[in-house]
């Protein structure tokens, strides 16, 4: 006999099933963090989590397709503040861009989840050959960002806050390169208090972009 479901029942569904990812992608979190994405099982974030191996595959392809998920829970929020102003840069670009780059630097010393996340990242990702997808992905992303960040120097180029001499994709790459080194050196040493240097760091590498040489032809 067909029984009808009723809009509450299919809410409670929809918040449990919800509940039991979320469950899922904080296990997975843990086990990346302690035995390295190589080293972790689909048994072991089931465990961790207490529930199933089935519980695992009902909403996740395979361990990439978790590892995925558990980086965009924090990468998503950064790219997103990144995305608005490469949208809009506004009257401010160079100073909107300095506020978010603090703003990441800061998220990263404040927040447990940022710090596994990004020491998964930079020191666990030894995922082998079931990664290639997401390693096409990251370069992806990475191509996304310097776009987005080219776009943001374009602005701020044309209204005279950096230099008509300045490349914008080159300025760009030093940019990503500058705070993802930053991020990375704090995780994987914490020997210098990023939380009270972010401000003056960001400011230094912008003034040394107001300051650029013009490039010599013949160098």
């Amino acid at each position: 006999m067909f029984v009808k479901r009723l809009p509450h029942m299919v809410r409670r569904t929809k918040e449990e099933a919800e509940a039991t990812r979320l469950q899922l992608l904080d296990a997975a979190e843990r086990c990346f963090r302690e035995k390295g994405v190589a080293g972790t099982t689909l048994d072991d974030i089931a465990k961790s989590a207490g529930h199933t191996r089935g519980a695992v595959y009902w909403h996740f392809e395979n361990k990439a397709d978790i590892f995925e998920a558990v980086c965009e829970r924090v990468t998503t929020p950064m790219q997103a503040m990144l995305g608005d102003l490469a949208a809009d840069p506004g009257a401010d670009p160079l100073g909107f861009l300095r506020n978010d780059a603090i703003r990441v630097l800061r998220m990263l010393t404040d927040c447990e989840r940022v710090q596994a996340v990004f020491e998964i990242k930079f020191c666990k990702l030894d995922g082998g050959p079931d990664f290639d997808r997401l390693r096409t992905r990251e370069l992806e992303t990475h191509s996304r960002c310097l776009d987005m960040l080219e776009v943001v120097f374009g602005a701020a180029v044309r209204i005279g806050q950096l230099p008509l001499h300045l490349p914008p994709r080159e300025t760009a790459e030093a940019m990503h390169a500058f705070i993802g080194g930053l991020m990375r050196s704090w995780i994987e040493r914490r020997d210098f208090d990023l939380q009270k240097s972010a401000p003056w760091l960001v400011d230094t590498f912008l003034i040394g972009l107001r300051n650029a040489p013009v490039p010599d032809p013949a160098s």
